[in-house]
């Protein structure tokens, strides 16, 4: 088998991590990878003779990455991981191509089944795979990166004839109902810690959605995104089924140890790029924005209204809008320091303020479903946040428009954003803050809800 090289890294010794390339390479082969074919990916090219690879550009060699390849084992899980014209793809995979890009790392791909990805890394015979849950068991030997994707499971059960209410009843461990999950997938195991015993466990997404309908389970736990790619590919009309929403849940790479103790800064260099390589938000259902609506933000306008909010935020307001060059560069070195974990001058000083304390106690009283908030002045200058916030200068930003909306009632509420600097998926809610004697903007406050804690059935 050959390697091909990849863009800004090329692999021409037979020493070092090279060997363990080509072992981790014959071991996933020999380990029967996918039943189509077995293969190992390069990316942004697939690596088998009866696969089509991707054009890659050849560079120099590269010292430093060289030293780090690594092999990431992963399964195949669309729209996250997925066969496209013989080229593994999906989101994931493109999140991953751009990250490794900008922190000049070269990595390979190898597929096969997913409990045996976990072996291999708990094993020390690879160095990481993805997608999965955040566990604890998985934490005892590997390190997680920040969160990849964000999967919505749902309970799929045939539809029922007979009417029901809105907010059906969800099975619980114990009782009759037949249970199914994809074996060795995120949702099987944590069904299995949950305490639901004697799951009916298939091999496919196509083959659990086609047991739910025929009847043959009551109930089965999946991504509803994947569920809907199935059920389109058979042909199965949305009627014959009942979804409802179970839980959030974070899906992440793990690192090995080992691997990491060889590497100590790749985890964290690899987090500091990951928010850049996100290709798009997730939508609000209808049902989660009512919620939302329903439950947060009335609570956001009335912190908005709180006199302490107020008098707080006319203690943190400056002279005006600073010069667009001095502006500039405060927001260059907040954003540059805040990527290493450490504020800027600016943003130390705005986090000691008064009304950023008064931020962190409305954080705290809110439980978890509160991840940030934070104010801006009517330039989009920050003055006050209960932590760093990723920049100083809010102007670019859709939640400015709240500084110059003539509708003083009007909200915005966001669509759902994995933010590094809360490490958290986040639904943005901002307001106006209003002068109570002639009702003009004084400054603009957003509010960011941890959607797993916020929108979870029990909340």
């Amino acid at each position: 088998m050959t390697i091909l090289r990849r863009a800004g890294i090329t692999k021409n010794n037979n020493k070092g991590r090279n060997g363990l390339l080509r072992d981790a390479a014959r071991h996933a082969l020999r380990a029967g990878l996918v039943a189509m074919a077995a293969l190992c990916v390069v990316a942004p090219a697939v690596l088998a003779n009866d696969i089509v690879s991707r054009p890659v550009e050849v560079a120099q060699p590269d010292n430093d990455s060289q030293d780090n390849f690594l092999i990431l084992q992963t399964n195949l899980h669309p729209p996250y991981q997925e066969l496209r014209n013989g080229t593994l793809g999906g989101y994931s995979v493109s999140v991953l191509d751009c990250a490794f890009d900008h922190i000049g790392v070269g990595y390979g791909l190898a597929v096969a089944p997913r409990q045996r990805n976990r072996e291999m890394v708990r094993n020390g015979q690879a160095d990481g795979f993805f997608l999965a849950r955040i566990s604890e068991f998985m934490d005892e030997y590997a390190v997680a990166s920040n969160p990849l994707a964000l999967e919505k499971w749902v309970w799929v059960s045939p539809s029922r004839r007979t009417a029901e209410p809105v907010s059906a009843k969800v099975p619980k461990p114990g009782g009759f109902e037949t249970i199914g999950a994809i074996l060795g997938s995120n949702e099987a195991e944590w069904l299995a810690e949950q305490g639901y015993g004697d799951l009916v466990r298939v091999p496919s997404i196509a083959s659990l959605v086609g047991q739910v309908a025929a009847g043959r389970v009551d109930y089965v736990l999946v991504d509803k995104h994947s569920f809907e790619i199935a059920r389109n590919e058979l042909g199965i009309g949305a009627e014959q089924f009942q979804v409802q929403f179970e839980r959030y849940a974070p899906l992440v790479v793990y690192f090995s140890k080992r691997y990491v103790a060889e590497f100590p800064d790749l985890v964290n260099r690899l987090n500091t790029v990951l928010e850049f390589c996100e290709t798009s938000p997730m939508h609000l259902e209808p049902w989660e924005r009512d919620a939302i609506e329903r439950v947060q933000l009335p609570m956001v306008r009335q912190l908005a209204k709180s006199p302490d909010l107020i008098r707080n935020v006319r203690g943190a307001l400056g002279p005006g809008r600073l010069p667009a060059d001095q502006r500039r560069l405060i927001d260059e070195e907040w954003s540059t320091m805040g990527r290493l974990g450490q504020p800027s001058n600016r943003a130390r000083e705005i986090l000691g303020n008064s009304l950023s304390e008064f931020l962190r106690a409305f954080q705290l009283a809110s439980g978890e479903q509160v991840a940030e908030a934070f104010v801006f002045d009517i330039y989009g200058q920050t003055i006050g946040m209960n932590r760093l916030t990723s920049d100083y200068d809010q102007s670019d930003e859709p939640q400015y428009q709240m500084a110059q909306s003539i509708n003083r009632e009007h909200a915005l509420i966001d669509d759902i954003r994995f933010d590094a600097s809360t490490r958290t998926f986040l639904s943005q809610i901002t307001v106006p803050v209003l002068d109570p004697e002639n009702g003009q903007t004084l400054a603009v406050l957003t509010v960011g809800l941890d959607v797993s804690a916020a929108l979870r059935p029990e909340s």
